[in-house]
């Protein structure tokens, strides 16, 4: 370790050197061009990267925050799965009825009417159009305050 402490020093001693002025037309004509030139990069790979490390910022502060969330979201859909109603699935599944069954289950309704001694269900009938008459409590006055 030593060593590398008088290493050190001695470089603090010794003065900065300047850069050629040759090297340094060249170098900065060189970043200009590579500057110009587009990149042989994979766009998409550098787009990837670069959402990948933008969501990693965004989410690696507050990650027990984002995972609690995501067991919220979990439970949440879970309580909807399992209160799904059967029937309502049963019934998307269940072909139309044929014409017997639907006979067969107005005899049911009937005889069903029957027992319990209620009349027999009756079409309704339509309620009776009353035509238009001017109305009474109308007021044809201007009100002024």
């Amino acid at each position: 370790m030593k060593h590398d402490d008088q290493f050190e020093q001695r470089l603090r001693r010794q003065p900065p050197r300047e850069v050629p002025v040759g090297w340094r037309n060249e170098i900065l004509s060189a970043a200009r061009i590579a500057g110009l030139r587009p990149s042989t990069r994979d766009p998409q790979t550098s787009l990837f990267s670069t959402l990948i490390a933008q969501l990693s910022t965004f989410f690696r502060p507050h990650s027990l925050a984002w995972a609690g969330l995501a067991a919220v979201w979990v439970v949440i859909l879970a309580l909807q799965l399992a209160s799904r109603d059967p029937t309502a699935v049963a019934a998307r599944n269940m072909r139309p009825l044929s014409p017997e069954m639907l006979m067969v289950l107005r005899q049911q309704k009937l005889l069903l009417a029957e027992l319990v001694e209620r009349p027999e269900p009756r079409a309704a009938e339509r309620p009776k159009a009353h035509p238009l008459r001017p109305r009474s409590d109308r007021c044809h006055g201007i009100f002024t305050a």
